[in-house]
């Protein structure tokens, strides 16, 4: 292999896709491909003769998936780089494999331009995602914070609720029972819950946090 080009291994068991895909690599003058196989255990078979600079790996393969291939084969080597290869999106592939220490992760169907992109980007110790992968991520990303946001509120009775609206618009305790036909004395009992469950001593920081949580319109 010429010292300047980069070693590429294809694992994928479609042998279609392979050949395609190798043809794809070889227009790269920066490339050399050393090796393919059909399923994680070709490949790992393939590692003990020489390791490569850059992995494409299939996750959904026979005998052996692409997850469990790149975890053996990152325990044997860490500063392999591994791209993961995907035909669709499935969001919990995408965990497996960017736990199991992938570099990029990409669809097959990117252009030939963005496979050039993610060969140099990663080979030069960086990261590769197509740009529908970076979308999901971020999807998943944001369904965690709203996850997190939601589990940090307390959670209120449909009274407390009621309460709580009515104080954010500047209501007294009197006006309030009047409005909700409950006597002054049982809204102090919702407001001393709503401060004992937001950990607030005042109306006035009771209203700004449930304006910063956005309790309230």
């Amino acid at each position: 292999m010429s010292k300047n080009k980069l070693s590429v291994v294809l694992v994928d068991d479609h042998k279609i896709f392979r050949d395609g895909f190798m043809l794809l690599l070889q227009s790269f003058d920066f490339v050399e491909v050393i090796g393919q196989a059909a399923n994680g255990k070709e490949f790992l078979e393939l590692l003990k003769f020489e390791v490569p600079d850059i992995v494409f790996m299939d996750i959904n393969m026979p005998d052996m998936n692409g997850v469990e291939a790149t975890q053996q084969a990152l325990t044997q080597f860490p500063n392999l780089k591994i791209i993961a290869l995907t035909t669709f999106m499935d969001d919990d592939y995408l965990d497996q494999m960017l736990m199991a220490g992938v570099e990029g992760y990409m669809l097959k169907s990117a252009e030939i331009d963005e496979f050039e992109r993610a060969i140099l980007k990663v080979n030069e110790g960086g990261n590769y995602f197509s740009s529908e992968i970076v979308t999901l991520l971020a999807d998943k990303l944001n369904l965690l914070r709203d996850k997190k946001k939601k589990s940090a509120v307390p959670e209120f009775t449909e009274r407390e609720n009621e309460v709580l609206a009515l104080i954010c618009k500047g209501f007294g305790n009197k006006e309030i029972a009047e409005k909700t036909f409950l006597s002054p004395k049982t809204i102090e009992k919702h407001k001393s819950s709503l401060f004992q469950k937001t950990k607030t001593n005042n109306t006035v920081n009771l209203v700004i946090y449930a304006f910063k949580h956005q309790l309230v319109n």
